[in-house]
C-alpha cells in the first residue's frame, strides 16, 4: 500500500485523550507518510486553525482531516467474498450488510475493507466490516464541528494493529485496552495466514467481567471448531494498552493454558501513522456520514467563495486607495505647478512692464536727441528775415495704435516776406537727419495771416516726423 498513488498531500488525525485531544499532523507522498507535528490540544481548546483549516491552497495541495471513534463504539465483522476490483467490493458487501448488522440500517453506518494477504484456496477474499451507529458518529462530527475541525473521514486507529498490512502468526490475538471504568478486549483469530474471525467486547472493569471474557472466547471457539477453522490448543499472543491489572492473564489462561505470549503493542505514533497512511490511500469511505462529508465540502466551498469576494473587495479598496494617493499626488502637483506658473506669470508680466518702460524712456530719450537734432536743424536753417515766436512739440494716439509726432513752429516776418515762409517750408522738407533718411515726412502750412496794422505776417508750420 505505502506505493500506492495518493490524491492527498497532508493529513491531520485528530484523537480525543484525558486531557483534552491530539493532533497528529502528517505529510503525504505517493512512497510514504511521513510524521510532521504532533500537537496536544487542551481540554475546552480548538485545534490551531492554521494546522487544520483549509483555504485557496487545497485545491492544489490537498489535505485530510481524520476524525478517530474509540474501538468499543463500533461492531466487527469478518466475511468471505469473491475477489473483486476494490471498486466491487462495497456493493458486494451491500447484499449482505442487513444480516451482518446488529442495528437497523437506518440507524447505522459501515465500511468494509480487504484483508491483506488474507486470500482462502479457493480464490475468496477476507473483508472486515465496521459497523457504528450513526447517532454516535453524528455526535462526534458535530463535536467537532463546534471546534471548528471539518472531518473528511472518520476511522478507528486500533484497527490498524487488528488489521496489519501482512498476516499474523496463528492463534488468537488478544488486545486488553483498559479504559475509565472498563476494559476493552479486541480478538482476531488468525490460521493458515487468513483472518478468520474478530471479536470486540467491552467489559466493566471487576473480577466477574474475567470469567465473562473466558466465556465469550470460549464459545468463539467452539463455534470455529465447529466451522472448521479452529484448530485445537491455539496460541494466544497477548498485547496491553494501559494499566491493565494481571488477573486478566490468570483469567485467559484458563482459555490458553500456558500458549500465552505477552507482545509489546504498536506504539501510538505508529498507529496513527498506519491510520493516515491507510485513509490517504484507500478508496474505502470509512465511517463518515455522506451528508457531513458533503456539507463539509459545500462549506469548504462557501469559504473559498467569501475569501475570494473578500479578496476582491480589498483589492478594489486598495485600488480606490491607490486612486486617491494617485489623485491626491496629482493635485498637489498640480497645484504646485499652478503656484510656479503663477510666479513665473508675475515675474514674467514684471518684465515686460520693465521693458515696456525701458522701451518707453529709450523712445522719449531718441525723442529728445531727435527734437533737439530737429531744433538745431529749424534754428540753423531759418532765414534772418524770419524769426521764430514759439516752437511746440506736439504727440497723438492713432487708432491703429501708433503714437504721431510733430514739431509746430509759430513765427513772424516783415510785410511782404511770403516768399521767404515757403521757400523756408521748402528747406524744412529737404532737411535730413544724422542717418540721411529725410526729417520730416511732411510740412504743411497751418496758416499765414497778414497783420497790416503792424506791417507783420504771421505764419504756423507744422513738421511730422518719420515714424513715432
Amino acid at each position: 500500500m505505502a506505493g500506492k498513488k495518493t490524491k492527498w498531500s497532508s493529513c491531520n488525525l485528530l484523537e480525543p485523550t484525558a486531557e483534552g485531544s491530539r493532533l497528529w499532523q502528517f505529510s503525504v507522498s505517493s512512497k510514504k507518510v511521513k510524521l510532521s507535528g504532533d500537537l496536544r490540544v487542551a481540554e475546552g481548546d480548538d485545534p490551531p486553525a492554521k494546522a487544520v483549516a483549509k483555504d485557496w491552497s487545497d485545491l492544489l495541495s490537498r489535505k485530510l482531516n481524520i476524525a478517530t471513534l474509540p474501538p468499543e463504539k463500533g461492531f466487527l465483522r469478518v466475511v468471505d467474498l469473491p475477489a473483486c476490483e476494490p471498486d466491487e467490493l462495497l456493493p458486494m458487501v451491500e447484499f449482505q450488510i442487513e444480516d451482518l448488522s446488529p442495528l437497523p440500517m437506518a440507524q447505522t453506518v459501515w465500511s468494509a475493507e480487504a484483508v491483506p494477504g488474507s486470500t482462502g484456496q479457493e480464490g475468496n477474499q477476507t473483508v472486515l466490516v465496521t459497523i457504528a451507529e450513526r447517532s454516535v458518529v453524528e455526535e462526534r462530527l458535530e463535536e467537532l464541528e463546534a471546534a471548528n475541525f471539518l472531518a473528511d473521514r472518520v476511522e478507528v486507529p486500533l484497527l490498524r494493529e487488528l488489521v496489519p498490512g501482512e498476516s499474523r502468526a496463528d492463534g488468537a490475538h488478544i488486545q486488553l485496552v483498559q479504559g475509565a471504568d472498563s476494559v476493552l478486549a479486541l480478538v482476531s483469530w488468525w490460521f493458515g495466514g487468513r483472518l478468520c474471525d474478530v471479536n470486540s467486547f467491552n467489559l466493566p472493569n471487576h473480577e466477574a467481567s474475567r470469567d465473562a471474557l473466558v466465556e465469550k472466547i470460549n464459545n468463539v471457539a467452539w463455534a470455529g471448531e465447529v466451522a472448521g477453522w479452529m484448530p485445537g490448543d491455539p496460541a494466544c499472543h497477548l498485547a496491553k494498552r494501559g494499566d491493565v491489572a494481571a488477573d486478566w492473564n490468570v483469567a485467559l489462561a484458563k482459555c490458553f493454558g500456558d500458549r500465552i505470549r505477552e507482545v509489546e503493542p504498536a506504539s501510538e505514533v505508529d498507529l496513527a501513522t498506519a491510520t493516515a497512511e491507510f485513509a490517504s490511500r484507500t478508496s474505502a469511505p470509512g465511517l463518515m456520514i455522506e451528508e457531513y462529508r458533503t456539507r463539509n465540502r459545500q462549506r469548504f466551498l462557501d469559504g473559498l467563495w467569501m475569501e475570494g469576494i473578500k479578496g476582491v473587495v480589498a483589492m478594489l479598496l486598495l485600488g480606490l486607495l491607490g486612486f486617491y494617493v494617485y489623485g491626491s499626488w496629482l493635485q498637489r502637483d498640480l497645484e504646485n505647478l499652478k503656484q510656479e506658473v503663477k510666479e513665473k506669470g508675475a515675474k514674467y508680466t514684471e518684465a515686460l512692464l520693465l521693458k515696456a518702460k525701458v522701451e518707453t524712456l529709450e523712445k522719449q530719450k531718441a525723442l529728445k536727441y531727435a527734437a533737439l537734432a530737429a531744433w538745431g536743424k529749424v534754428a540753423t536753417g531759418l532765414p534772418g528775415e524770419l524769426k521764430f515766436t514759439e516752437l511746440k512739440f506736439e504727440s497723438s494716439r492713432a487708432l491703429d495704435g501708433n503714437t504721431g509726432r510733430a514739431l509746430r513752429i509759430t513765427g513772424a516776418a516783415d510785410a511782404g516776406k511770403a516768399t521767404l515762409i515757403d521757400d523756408y517750408q521748402e528747406a524744412l522738407t529737404q532737411m535730413e537727419s544724422a542717418d540721411g533718411k529725410a526729417l520730416f515726412s511732411g510740412v504743411k502750412a497751418v496758416s499765414i495771416r497778414q497783420d497790416l496794422k503792424k506791417n507783420q505776417t504771421y505764419w504756423s508750420l507744422t513738421c511730422d516726423f518719420n515714424g513715432e
